[in-house]
């Protein structure tokens, strides 16, 4: 993802801007972190992701929980949660581009659907 000159490994500036980056999401995370333990629950990360736009059920968050959390203590760390929210950015951006009324409703092939998955596989 930084890797902008697909050296195959990142220099000073591409690593300054991955530091940025992260850091970036640490703030998003400390500020859901309403009881500072460290890691995202499943009631904070729905305010989360609502407060990012996106409209989850709870189901889906605690299937974000499940698929997320290494070590089964129904929440995410700071490394879990980055990539759970670059997942759910990638596989949005691909969804609304195939989106072409921008009504939440897309019509996909079962292989245009594999490629947008694994294309945005975090």
């Amino acid at each position: 993802m930084f890797d902008k000159d697909q050296s195959g490994t990142i220099d000073f500036p591409e690593f300054c801007n991955l530091w940025t980056y992260i850091q970036q999401w640490k703030g998003v995370f400390d500020r859901y972190d309403t009881d500072r333990s460290g890691a995202i629950e499943m009631s904070e990360l729905q305010t989360a992701l609502n407060d990012m736009g996106y409209r989850v059920s709870p189901n889906f968050v605690h299937l974000l929980i499940t698929r997320f959390d290494t070590v089964a203590r129904r929440s995410m760390k700071l490394d879990s949660f980055i990539q759970c929210c670059v997942m759910l950015r990638l596989l949005t951006d691909a969804f609304r581009r195939r989106d072409a009324n921008q009504n939440g409703v897309i019509n996909v092939s079962y292989e245009d659907f594999m490629c947008m998955v694994i294309e945005n596989k975090t």
